[in-house]
């Protein structure tokens, strides 16, 4: 391994999706740190938007699908903070998308037989949401531990990926409820929820195997124990950004001005700041951990290993 590839693990087109995702977004973090306009900082990030799909197309003559699939949803709430003058829109973009990404990457290691499998496995979100929206909140967050117990019962103590990430999800949030007495949190909990739930059902539904075993097993060759890893860690890593992007959004108003690092920023700039100077390295620390990982999932390996035994064994 070259000393650039031990420190820097990432090809041309990684970089060029990395840049794609966080490029507008430092545009953005400096036009609205220059104009005090949120509008004037979304119109550069939609701009730029636009150029990382162009570049993405000029170098790889096609769009990788994910960033581009990223790119759009940008595009798409971009245009609604303009239209509304609320840069909400362009904050609760990121927790959508990658909810519903990390619902969808769980759904493809789910095996769909039936419609009422399906049902069954989705009873605890389903509990969650409809007594939210029907009675309360707080009851909403009981009935999702209620259905989990009856889970629990029925399947004799195993939970599912989708029951454990739902209680990733909604435990954190009902605290931050319980300790800030604000039903805000609860609220996000159910965005956040219904991405994941319909992310999940997409997966299950439409996914013949899992994920990225589907797109990545001609260049990638890992164990089927690698690749269900390889998918389940990054669809936690997914929820466990969606749900970051929430603490910060809601905890730092747009309205309101904080001093953070000798600066006086807005809530906005806070969160740009947070994408860029935390989510951006952590993303790119993890890929460069979780590449690491999986060579011990590699399947040459693990064929020589076995052929190995065999041999020892028939020469005694």
């Amino acid at each position: 391994m070259t000393k650039r590839r031990k420190f820097y693990p990432f090809n041309a087109e990684q970089t060029v999706n990395i840049l794609s995702e966080f490029g507008p977004l430092v545009t953005m973090f400096v036009v609205n740190a220059m104009t005090k306009d949120i509008n004037k900082g979304t119109w550069a990030l939609l701009v730029t938007t636009a150029l990382s799909i162009g570049v993405m197309v000029w170098m790889f003559r096609r769009p990788p699908v994910f960033p581009l699939i990223a790119s759009t949803v940008t595009l798409g709430f971009g245009g609604l903070t303009l239209i509304t003058g609320d840069p909400m829109w362009v904050q609760i973009k990121v927790t959508i998308f990658n909810a519903m990404f990390a619902g969808f990457l769980f759904g493809s290691l789910w095996h769909f037989e039936s419609k009422q499998q399906l049902a069954l496995e989705l009873m605890p979100i389903a509990a969650l949401l409809s007594v939210s929206w029907l009675v309360g909140l707080e009851p909403g967050v009981w009935a999702l531990f209620a259905a989990m117990l009856v889970a629990v019962l029925f399947t004799r103590g195993h939970l599912t990926d989708l029951d454990w990430v739902t209680l990733g999800i909604t435990v954190p949030f009902a605290a931050l409820d319980w300790w800030a007495h604000d039903p805000a949190w609860l609220k996000t909990n159910l965005v956040v929820a219904s991405a994941l739930a319909a992310g999940f059902v997409a997966g299950a539904v439409i996914m013949p195997t899992n994920f990225f075993r589907y797109v990545f097993e001609k260049t990638f060759h890992y164990t089927d124990e690698g690749w269900d890893f390889f998918t389940r860690s990054f669809a936690w890593f997914f929820v466990f950004t969606a749900v970051a992007n929430e603490i910060v959004r809601l905890s730092f108003k747009e309205s309101e001005v904080y001093s953070l690092l000798g600066r006086e920023l807005t809530g906005i700039n806070v969160w740009i700041l947070f994408k860029v100077a935390v989510i951006m390295p952590l993303s790119g620390l993890y890929a460069g951990l979780l590449a690491r990982w999986m060579r011990r999932h590699d399947a040459f390996k693990h064929d020589e290993a076995r052929s190995e035994t065999r041999a020892s064994s028939a020469d005694r």
